[in-house]
C-alpha cells in the first residue's frame, strides 16, 4: 500500500485498513528497566548502605541504631530510599485516641540530631527497624537494588510516549539521510520552525494563553519549501484521553495547517487502545487525510507525505 494508493480509499476503508494493520505494541526490550538510573541512583546510597548493614540482624536494634547515627548522622539520608521513597521530607499523619489527628513532618535532608528520637520512631513505625533486625537475609545493597528496579517502574509511562517519539527520531534520521534536500527538527515549536526556515506555522491558541504548541516532529522540505508537521501517540489501552486527543487534532488541523499551502500535517497513531475509542478516531479520518500507523510509516508512507505536495493529499 502506497500514498496515492491510501489516499484514494475511501474513509471506512482506510480506517479499516488503519485498525488491521496497527502494531500490538511500542515497547523495546528497555522500556521495562532503565538500568543507568537504577545504578547511578544506587551509587548515592552505597556507602551508606554498607555502613548500615552493621544494624542487619541486631536484636536491640533501636538503641543501636540511636549510636550509630549519633556517630554518623549523614546516614539518615538514606533512609527513605530503603521505604521506596525519593522523597527525603516526608510528611506523616498520626492517628491518635478518641480519634485525634496530627500531622509532623520528617526532614531526611538536613539530619537533626536533637530529633534523633523522631527519625527513629518514625523508623520503628514504619516497621523498618523490625524489617532490619528479623526480616532482612540479604545485604542492604542488595536489598535497595530491587526497591530501585520497583521505584524505575514508575517510569514506564513517561517511557512508552518517549518511545513513539525515539521511534519518530529514528525514522526522520532515516529519511533525511538519503534525501539532502530534507531537514528535520524534534520538539518542533512554531516559533523555531519559523527560526530556521522561515515558514510561518498558524496557532490557535486560547484567549489568556501564552506560549505555542510543540509539535514531535517537524521536516522541511528544501525543494517545496514547505514543512510536515508530525504528531505520534501510541495507546496500549483505552481511556477518555483518546476521544480528547482525536478531537484536538482535528481542531488543530481545520483550525491551523489546512489552508495553510506550505504546512503539511500528519498523524501517526497506533495501539489496541484504539478499539475502545474507535468512533472518534473514525470521525478523525473525515476531517485529517493524513492519519497513518507504525506499519504504514516502516512501509515508506511518512517518506511519501513529506515528498508529496500537499494538494495531492487535499
Amino acid at each position: 500500500m502506497n500514498l496515492v494508493q491510501y489516499l484514494h480509499m475511501k474513509n471506512d476503508d482506510k480506517f479499516a485498513y488503519f485498525l488491521k494493520t496497527r502494531f500490538i505494541t511500542n515497547r523495546t526490550p528497555k522500556y521495562w528497566v532503565n538500568w543507568d538510573n537504577v545504578m547511578s541512583n544506587m551509587q548515592e546510597h552505597e556507602l551508606n548502605l554498607n555502613t548500615l548493614n552493621y544494624l542487619v540482624g541486631k536484636d536491640n536494634i533501636k538503641e543501636i541504631a540511636y549510636k550509630l547515627f549519633q556517630q554518623q548522622p549523614q546516614l539518615l539520608k538514606s533512609i527513605p530510599i530503603l521505604l521506596a521513597s525519593r522523597d527525603l521530607k516526608m510528611d506523616v499523619l498520626t492517628l491518635e485516641k478518641d480519634n485525634k489527628m496530627s500531622t509532623y513532618t520528617v526532614d531526611f535532608s538536613h539530619p537533626d540530631l536533637h530529633k534523633l528520637n523522631q527519625y527513629l520512631d518514625f523508623m520503628e513505625e514504619t516497621g523498618l527497624l523490625h524489617f532490619l533486625s528479623k526480616g532482612l537475609k540479604e545485604s542492604l545493597v542488595d536489598y535497595l537494588l530491587g526497591v530501585q528496579v520497583g521505584l524505575d517502574t514508575n517510569g514506564r509511562k513517561n517511557r512508552s510516549g518517549a518511545q513513539n517519539e525515539l521511534i519518530l527520531s529514528r525514522n526522520l534520521k532515516a529519511i533525511t539521510k538519503f534525501n539532502s534536500n530534507l531537514e528535520f527538527i524534534t520538539q518542533a515549536t512554531a516559533k523555531n520552525i519559523e527560526s530556521h526556515w522561515r515558514i510561518k506555522v498558524p496557532e490557535m491558541l486560547q484567549s489568556g494563553k501564552k506560549g505555542g504548541r510543540r509539535y514531535d516532529g517537524a521536516v522541511y522540505n528544501t525543494k517545496q519549501d514547505s514543512v510536515t508537521i508530525i504528531e505520534t501517540n501510541f495507546y496500549g489501552s483505552g481511556g477518555s484521553k483518546l476521544k480528547a486527543v482525536a478531537g484536538e487534532f482535528m481542531s488543530l488541523y481545520e483550525t491551523s495547517l489546512k489552508d495553510t499551502s506550505n504546512v503539511k500535517f500528519v498523524w501517526i497513531s497506533d495501539g489496541p487502545g484504539w478499539d475502545q475509542a474507535k468512533n472518534p478516531l473514525r470521525e478523525a479520518f473525515d476531517v485529517i487525510p493524513t492519519i497513518i500507523n507504525l506499519h504504514m510509516v516502516k512501509s515508506g508512507m511518512l517518506e511519501e507525505i513529506i515528498l508529496a505536495n500537499k494538494m495531492m493529499m487535499l
